[in-house]
């Protein structure tokens, strides 16, 4: 009998124990590693609205403001003006417009301000060219009798001055002469019109040391006293786009095309003693015949040439030119 009370004891005490035993969890969403921590970095993200380019301006200039003499680029928030006030005011003559002021028109205030000089007459206003401002050089010039200037809107800084140059001697015919009547941007290159001595032209392409770019050939057309340059265009691996630009005396305007359907590979470089000859003539260097390509700069035209005639010498190709007057 006390044997089998033992026996009860010790298999009570057994089903107690087996009880008693803990089964290993198995609920995932609690366990953590280090190694595998998910970052959530869509809901994190904030979406920032587009800026809103304003419409107008409350700025007022320090100074008196001609009528359109004034150019607002509302995506930069850059107010840019020529103006006149006490300082630029002359005895004799009144107000003389040849401030160059820039605003910024988020807080309007002032960031750059340049007296010009003046401009043959105190009299004679510098004007704003407001066509000069394009996204690729971002600038906006004023140009006067003797100097340009230009301010760089995407670097926020005044450029140095520049004078024009002529391939040819110039002669000023009256006081109004050397006059800016127009300017207009192709590619890299500002170029400007002055009255009575023609077109001028400066390479952008180093803003920090703006240079003069000269044609490569001009005719002088007495009659009418006319000065109708070429110019040549780099465009990369050592090809050219030629343009003769035009001025309408109508409208003001600087008419700028493209002469050749693309760019050519030709010998930039013309002899002194031919660059103001009427026809110009230029050997295509990738053409496997050596073709020829020829401009009548007093038509200011390219020159269609039959291709038994292109392939001629330069001199023979002059004779055809000069019997089709």
């Amino acid at each position: 009998m006390k044997n089998h009370i033992i026996l009860f004891i010790f298999g009570a005490l057994l089903s107690l124990l087996f009880s008693c035993k803990s089964e290993p969890t198995t609920d995932k969403a609690t366990v953590s590693s280090p190694t595998s921590k998910v970052v959530d970095t869509i809901s994190n993200k904030t979406n920032k609205p587009a800026a809103v380019i304003p419409t107008s301006h409350d700025c007022v200039v320090r100074g008196k403001l001609m009528e359109d003499n004034n150019l607002w680029i509302a995506k930069e928030q850059l107010w840019i003006c020529i103006v006149a006030d006490n300082i630029t005011r002359d005895q004799d003559f009144g107000d003389s417009y040849r401030i160059f002021d820039i605003y910024d028109t988020e807080k309007c205030s002032p960031i750059k301000r340049k007296v010009l000089p003046v401009n043959n007459s105190p009299d004679f206003p510098w004007y704003i060219f407001q066509n000069t401002y394009e996204e690729k050089n971002q600038v906006v010039c004023t140009s006067g009798f003797e100097f340009t200037f230009c301010y760089d809107v995407e670097n926020r800084e005044l450029l140095p001055r520049m004078k024009p140059s002529f391939l040819l001697p110039r002669t000023a015919l009256d006081a109004q002469s050397g006059m800016t009547q127009s300017m207009a941007i192709y590619e890299r290159y500002l170029l400007g019109h002055a009255q009575d001595l023609g077109f001028f032209a400066y390479d952008l392409t180093n803003k920090k040391e703006v240079k003069n770019f000269l044609p490569i050939a001009e005719y002088h057309f007495k009659k009418i006293n006319k000065y109708n340059p070429l110019y040549l265009i780099p465009v990369g691996d050592k090809k050219y786009q030629a343009i003769i630009p035009k001025m309408n005396l109508d409208n003001g305007e600087i008419i700028i095309t493209p002469l050749w359907k693309k760019p050519l590979a030709v010998n930039p470089v013309v002899a002194k003693n031919v660059r103001n000859n009427r026809f110009q003539i230029f050997t295509n260097l990738e053409s496997s015949n050596k073709s020829k390509v020829a401009f009548d700069l007093q038509k200011q035209i390219l020159i269609e040439l039959p291709n038994e005639i292109s392939i001629q010498p330069v001199g023979k190709i002059l004779q055809h030119l000069k019997a089709q007057q």
